[in-house]
């Protein structure tokens, strides 16, 4: 098979047993990484399977495309069932895990059972042994990873990795590979924790073949042009998205401040992106086959976190730490991410927990005494920092905390209900009144909350003329327009399952603009690469039956319309200050909205639930089966 490695690994670590099937059983109809994994995830789980069974598979999934030279092919995903919402658990990561895997000879790897004690992983090649990690068991994901590579004996190595947090099941454990990419949300670093699974290590020497070399390598060339032509990527390059939230606090009042009791946050001019750049950047990182290198490596050189380092992050932190947790100095806020990575805990589970606790404790609602003494006032840093490693270690507080904010103000009970801002049970990152697209696309994703599934980052920052020429509808260039959002979510998401399924970045993609990587492009890559016969047409289809295979996996967990209405926050509290003082989320338009969605979808309008004939028209009769048997079909 061009482009793929060819194989799946299959790993039960009840039986100690090492098997491998043909990736082309399902490739034609799942493409490969997020596609396959979904597919693979549905057909063996079932209704009463759960997060933390020993047979509930973890599966890792290299996109068609990862391991070429495809500009900005570098992403990898991880799915199982979601330990915060019991549905769909999906993460897309960078770096070079991915890559790695698949120069191993495996396009992905499925884990099933438990091993009695603490393990790892070891796939070199064909070699593939599982290890005792019981030295390894309790140690940050950074101290571990340095002492496999010592034990191994190579430092090229890639690993994939849980720390404290994934061990502790941690309900916002996630997964770290290259120290600070994290395969976040949903809580899979639990999954694997529940495993005894410490660790995957990698080494592969294989390369990645294509069916026309010419072609492909003039596709490349295409799109590194497009790359280095739109004026986005200057300052990604600087800056990655690290600046995104700066400019939704300047211009929309977008961001998620003090728990979104308001979006927009006076004290952005103290952590401005230009400062952490000049004073804390040693160098820039990327992930491979990038250009951009949009991440920094950082270095505090004085103050309380001094000798604190090391890789930098993305718009998410900032928002968390920063603007949700009112934290104005970046030193704190380095310090705050870089324990995360080491916890490996996912910083939007993280800081959405926090931040529900301190809503609570500045309402009077939970007090010193119910805070193991920390006095957790928004802009305590050290309470925050230290409530980081009690909710990794699921110590005092921490153990409340780590199960996320909704089951945690269900045991609290009252009021503090009303500030556990989640979606399906998973903390929310992202601020839903300023972009009703946005808003939609956040509150339907599979996942729990997210914006990497539908909800479209170009709004408000496309012409009307660009909107209507790319998307087909021209109010995506008014991020308060409640009109055509839904024809652009839905189109979306089914781009995005594409992206996912051969591991091109979304930064890079018309997910951000329309002058990047777009359908016909992706399309002609993989003609070139693959060697079969691709369309737009065929190629957005498989990217709806992706996200079919999904929809299909939350409707048997019991996912109905109510679990994609947002929090009655946006609905009820407007933005207070700021550029977009006074915007709101109005109930009766986004309700409209989701009938929309689900009248596009093809799904049921009053329940959600997917219908027989649109699983059919897709070729997922045996999905319709399953739904049909569980009551679950629209």
């Amino acid at each position: 098979m061009y482009s793929y490695a060819g194989k799946i690994l299959r790993i039960n670590l009840d039986k100690k047993k090492i098997t491998t099937e043909p990736t082309s059983k399902y490739s034609e109809k799942f493409l490969g990484g997020r596609g396959i994994n979904q597919w693979l995830l549905f057909k063996e789980t079932n209704q009463s399977t759960s997060p933390l069974d020993p047979e509930c598979p973890i599966i890792f999934g290299t996109g068609v495309l990862l391991g070429t030279l495809t500009i900005g092919a570098c992403r990898y995903n991880v799915d199982s069932l979601n330990y915060l919402t019991g549905g769909v658990g999906s993460s897309n990561s960078g770096g070079h895990f991915g890559p790695e895997l698949k120069f191993a000879g495996y396009d992905h790897l499925l884990i099933k059972g438990k091993n009695p004690d603490p393990c790892y992983l070891w796939i070199d090649g064909e070699n593939v042994e599982i290890r005792d990690a019981e030295g390894y068991w309790g140690k940050t994901t950074w101290d571990a990873d340095s002492m496999i590579r010592k034990e191994l004996g190579d430092e090229d190595i890639q690993l994939a990795t849980i720390g404290p947090a994934g061990e502790n099941l941690v309900r916002g454990a996630c997964i770290i590979n290259n120290g600070a990419r994290a395969a976040g949300r949903c809580g899979l670093g639990g999954v694997m924790g529940s495993k005894n699974l410490k660790s995957i290590a990698v080494r592969g020497d294989d390369s990645i073949e294509v069916a026309d070399t010419n072609e492909f390598l003039k596709l490349s060339e295409e799109i590194l042009k497009k790359i280095e032509k739109d004026l986005r990527m200057d300052s990604f390059k600087t800056y990655g998205t690290m600046k995104v939230a700066q400019h939704d606090n300047d211009n929309w009042s977008g961001c998620p401040v003090r728990n979104f009791q308001d979006g927009y946050w006076d004290k952005s001019d103290r952590i401005r992106c230009e400062d952490l750049v000049e004073n804390y950047s040693v160098k820039n990182i990327g992930c491979f086959a990038c250009p951009v290198s949009c991440s920094h490596w950082l270095k505090i050189s004085n103050g309380d976190f001094e000798g604190t380092t090391g890789e930098g992050f993305q718009t998410n932190t900032i928002n968390n730490f920063g603007y949700k947790l009112n934290i104005d100095n970046w030193p704190a806020i380095i310090k705050a991410h870089v324990l995360c990575s080491q916890y490996g805990l996912d910083v939007d589970n993280t800081a959405g927990s926090i931040a529900w606790a301190a809503e609570c404790y500045q309402r009077g609602i939970l007090d010193k005494k119910d805070l193991d003494g920390l006095d957790l006032e928004w802009d305590n840093q050290d309470a925050i920092l230290e409530l980081i490693r009690k909710i990794a270690m699921r110590e005092g507080i921490g153990d409340l905390l780590a199960e996320g904010s909704k089951r945690a103000s269900e045991k609290i009970g009252g009021e503090s209900q009303k500030y556990a801002i989640h979606m399906k049970k998973q903390e929310l990152y992202e601020t839903l009144r300023y972009r009703k697209g946005w808003a939609l696309g956040v509150a339907v994703s599979p996942r729990g909350g997210g914006h990497l599934r539908g909800a479209p980052a170009f709004e408000g920052n496309v012409s009307p003329e660009d909107a209507e020429k790319f998307y087909g509808v021209k109010t995506a260039s008014d991020r308060n327009a409640y009109e055509g959002k839904a024809k652009i979510v839905t189109w979306m998401e089914n781009f995005k399952a594409i992206l996912d399924s051969v591991g091109i970045c979304a930064l890079l993609s018309w997910w951000k603009s329309p002058h990047l990587v777009g359908p016909e492009d992706v399309t002609r890559l993989l003609e070139a690469a693959t060697g079969k016969s691709w369309n737009v047409r065929n190629l957005l289809k498989t990217g709806e039956r992706i996200h079919n295979v999904e929809k299909a996996i939350n409707s048997r967990a019991g996912f109905t319309r109510l679990d994609d209405i947002p929090p009655e926050r946006f609905f009820e509290e407007p933005i207070k200050s700021g550029p977009g003082k006074g915007d709101i989320l109005e109930r009766d338009k986004f309700e409209q909205m989701l009938n929309e969605y689900y009248q596009i979808r093809g799904w049921n309008i009053q329940t959600s639930l997917p219908t027989s004939n649109k699983l059919k028209e897709l070729d997922l009769e045996k999905v319709a089966e399953e739904l049909e048997k569980h009551g679950k079909l629209g």
